[in-house]
C-alpha cells in the first residue's frame, strides 16, 4: 500500500501553499504543514520500508517542493518501477511537468473538486493561474500517468459524474478538457496503475478480476452533456452480479 504524507491544504480553507498571494486574499498564501527536512525524513522511511510514497500537494508552490524532495529521495535511493504519487497536484507550476514525468511519478487526481469549485475558484487564483489549475491535459501530453479518485467523503463517488468533469470541467477552462476516453482510462486502467494493481483489475483480461459495469448508453457516442446521465444497469464485482437495476437490487 501507500504512505500518505500532507504536504499543505486546500484551496478552499486558503491553505494551499502557493507561491503568490491567493486573489481574493492578499497577503495569504498558505503554507507548508511540515518543513522539507520533516517531509524527507517520511518519505525516506516509508521508501525504506518498501512503500509507495503519496504526498498531499495542492498549491503550486507545495507541488513544486515536494517534486524538489522526490527528487532528492530518487536520487539517494533509485528505485525502478516506484510509481511515487502526488496526490491532487492542483496547480503545477508549467516547468514543473516535465519534471514529474522524467522522475516517473504518479498522480492522482480528482475531477470533481472542479464541480465543487468552479464558483469560486476563478476569484481565489485569479484569471492567470486559473488557466493551469487541474492541468491533466498538460500531465497526460507530457507522459505522466494520472489515475482517478474521488476523494470520498468529501467528494462524491459518481464515477460518471467524475468522467463528465473530465470531458466538460463544467464550463471552466473547457480548453483544457479531456476526451471521453482518456476519461474512461483515468477510472479504470490508469486508476489501477497508479495502485500497482494493473495485473487483477481495470482492464477486462482473462485471469482479472471481472470487475466491471454494464452502462445504458455508450459514453464514447453520447454528446459530452450527456455523460452524466447514464445509468449504472448492473455492477459485476469479482465475476458476481452485486446490483442489478431491472431487478432493484
Amino acid at each position: 500500500g501507500g504512505y500518505k504524507i500532507f504536504a499543505d491544504g486546500p484551496f478552499g480553507g486558503g491553505t494551499a501553499c502557493m507561491r503568490e498571494p491567493f486573489s481574493d486574499r492578499p497577503g495569504e498564501r498558505g503554507f507548508m504543514t511540515l518543513d522539507d527536512g520533516g517531509i524527507l525524513d517520511r518519505m525516506r522511511a516509508a521508501d525504506a520500508a518498501g512503500f509507495q510514497v503519496c504526498v498531499h500537494a495542492i498549491g503550486d508552490a507545495a507541488v513544486e517542493r515536494c517534486v524538489d524532495l522526490y527528487e532528492r529521495l530518487l536520487s539517494e535511493r533509485p528505485r525502478r518501477d516506484h510509481r511515487h504519487r502526488i496526490e491532487h497536484a492542483s496547480l503545477i507550476p508549467p516547468e514543473v511537468i516535465p519534471r514529474i514525468a522524467r522522475l516517473g511519478l504518479c498522480v492522482s487526481a480528482q475531477p470533481l473538486f472542479l464541480h465543487s469549485e468552479k464558483a469560486w475558484l476563478g476569484r481565489r487564483l485569479g484569471p492567470e493561474r486559473s488557466r493551469f489549475v487541474y492541468p491533466l491535459r498538460a500531465l497526460v501530453d507530457a507522459g505522466v500517468i494520472v489515475g482517478g479518485a474521488s476523494d470520498a467523503p468529501v467528494e462524491s463517488t459518481d464515477v460518471l459524474h467524475a468522467i463528465a468533469c473530465c470531458v466538460t470541467r463544467e464550463g471552466f477552462e473547457p480548453a483544457r478538457s479531456w476526451s471521453p476516453l482518456e476519461a474512461l482510462r483515468l477510472f479504470t486502467r490508469d486508476a489501477a496503475y497508479v495502485q500497482f494493481d494493473e495485473a487483477e483489475k481495470g482492464t477486462l483480461a482473462a485471469g482479472k478480476r471481472a470487475d466491471l459495469v454494464v452502462l445504458s448508453d455508450d459514453p464514447l457516442s453520447v454528446a459530452p452533456e450527456d455523460l452524466r446521465g447514464i445509468r449504472v444497469l448492473r455492477t459485476v464485482a469479482g465475476g458476481a452480479t452485486v446490483h442489478d437495476a431491472e431487478q432493484g437490487a
